[in-house]
């Protein structure tokens, strides 16, 4: 992940060169810019890790339940960008293969994981990170947003599973109770420390 940070930092002096961004403005700019490489670089691995897998239609259904709720949902984050790449290609594994063996599992039994996983996002939810406090105002938001996003989410989950799309329906319910593990997690290690 150094390379991401040095090629920030060169497109950033680039800008600053170039008269497109001011010196006092460059570390914004280049935390921004080398957030982005690295959302890019995570995108990239995750369709070729659905290209090779052949689920790739899993892996962007998981991807985009995941993405949305997590982004307001919060809880536990890896300590580097290192840990969280490799963290979040395993966790495709989840997505990738949970059908394969979850069409065994009774539904009264799937059924009580999404509630359960529903009511945990519901509850906890925003669960601040020691690395990203959050001022009434953003909690408020976020919890609102995030309870709304896991409500449409449930919904959809019903649409996908009444449309017997097994695969899609599995990739969305391992990325709610994700969701909802990082989210316990994170309330346990944000009070612990």
């Amino acid at each position: 992940m150094r390379m991401t940070a040095e090629l920030a930092e060169r497109i950033t002096g680039m800008f600053v060169r170039e008269g497109i961004i001011i010196e006092e403005d460059a570390c914004l700019y280049k935390y921004g810019i080398e957030s982005g490489i690295t959302i890019a670089g995570n995108l990239l691995a995750s369709l070729i890790f659905g290209l090779v897998t052949g689920r790739l239609g899993n892996i962007m259904v998981f991807l985009f339940f995941y993405g949305m709720l997590r982004s307001f949902s919060g809880g536990m984050h890896c300590k580097s960008k290192t840990g969280c790449f490799l963290v979040s290609i395993l966790i495709l594994f989840i997505p990738a293969y949970i059908c394969d063996w979850a069409v065994r599992i009774p539904l009264a039994v799937v059924i009580a994981g999404g509630i359960t996983s529903l009511v945990v996002i519901l509850i906890l939810s925003p669960v601040e990170s020691i690395n990203k406090p959050l001022d009434d105002g953003e909690r408020k938001y976020c919890r609102n947003i995030s309870r709304g996003i896991a409500v449409w989410q449930v919904c959809m989950l019903a649409v996908l599973y009444g449309m017997e799309w097994r695969g899609y329906f599995y990739a969305g319910y391992s990325s709610l109770l994700l969701v909802a593990v990082f989210m316990a997690a994170g309330k346990i290690l944000y009070k612990c420390k």
